[in-house]
């Protein structure tokens, strides 16, 4: 019987677009005669070829796919897997609707969401900022805060926040993610959770002022500023901390426990409501963390007197990370 598999091949992606891409791959040896060649897409099984070569089609826009292959002979033996080659496709050309506002009287000064934090000052109107990213995971929380400037005295503001989870150019009903009617607070924060229906790649996100009422997604308006950002929509991955590392991202917080022995302790009141988080089981020494839940650092000190005060967190859900001497533990705790 036949028991040799052939050899593994070598593959290479060539002229990838928005939908597509070519696979090319050299032809593999065997003892009695290849006969085919299984062609995997993301892990799964796409398609079965005589050929050495594979034009991909039906690919979503600015998303991530892997390819490899495996050869088999007529015996069934199957040869291990070629390298995998990762590409990329490229975004579509989406043409978004106008927005923008006059700012004589107000403007937004800041916008902070994941490693965004941008002081933008007065853009007279509107202001593109679609450079400026940060990566948010399906299924994940993320926390956004608004912060009005005025040319004078503080007036009356109605906030909006659009994402475009599908990607088609405009912003739906259901893509609005953050809405605040009139106030006259130095800033404004939310917490939306990112939905499994995304589309995964680069988007636009939509942030809207408006003078005393709440604004539309395309309106041009008297009073107010419009800034637009560009956020990745990922599945189930983790932005980097704002120094430019992932050190301390949930994923590094997970393999550290597995590292260390697991430290237990009690935590409460979980949701917190007064600004007050309590714990107990923890050594005197204890330093501790706060992350989003898409892996952004955003607090850490020292656990003194088995409390912290995260009275200045915005309403959402974050993982908080003590550890002492011997031992590292995680739990996730509710800000109301």
């Amino acid at each position: 019987a036949d028991t040799a598999a052939p050899t593994a091949s070598t593959l290479s992606a060539s002229g990838t677009t928005t939908s597509g891409t070519n696979l090319t791959w050299n032809a593999a040896s065997d003892n009695v005669g290849v006969t085919g060649y299984n062609v995997y897409q993301n892990g799964v099984l796409k398609t079965t070829t005589t050929a050495t070569t594979l034009a991909v089609s039906g690919l979503s826009a600015s998303t991530a796919y892997n390819f490899y292959v495996t050869a088999k002979d007529a015996a069934g033996n199957v040869s291990s897997a070629s390298n995998t080659v990762n590409v990329t496709t490229s975004g579509a050309a989406v043409t978004y609707c106008n927005s923008t506002g006059s700012t004589n009287r107000e403007y937004i000064n800041r916008v902070q969401l994941g490693s965004i934090n941008n002081v933008s000052g007065n853009n007279n109107g509107y202001g593109n900022y679609t450079t400026q990213s940060t990566s948010l995971s399906t299924g994940s929380t993320a926390s956004i805060t608004i912060t009005p400037g005025w040319n004078g005295m503080s007036a009356n503001e109605a906030y909006c926040v659009w994402i475009d989870f599908n990607k088609d150019g405009s912003f739906g009903s259901n893509e609005l993610v953050f809405s605040k009617s009139k106030t006259k607070s130095a800033s404004v924060s939310g917490s939306f959770t990112i939905p499994s229906t995304a589309a995964s790649g680069t988007t636009r996100m939509r942030v809207s002022m408006k003078y005393n009422g709440l604004p539309t997604a395309c309106e041009v308006f008297t009073n107010g500023e419009v800034e637009d950002y560009t956020v990745n929509i990922t599945t189930g991955a983790l932005v980097k901390n704002a120094n430019g590392t992932n050190d301390d991202s949930a994923e590094a917080i997970k393999e550290e426990v597995k590292e260390v022995s697991a430290l237990s302790f009690k935590l409460y009141p979980n949701p917190v409501k007064d600004g007050t988080l309590y714990f107990s089981g923890v050594e005197s020494n204890a330093s501790y963390k706060i992350f989003t839940l898409t892996g952004q650092q955003i607090a850490n000190g020292s656990a003194n007197n088995n409390s912290i005060n995260v009275e200045t967190l915005p309403s959402g859900v974050y993982i908080l990370k003590i550890s002492d001497s011997t031992s590292v533990g995680t739990k996730r705790f509710i800000k109301e």
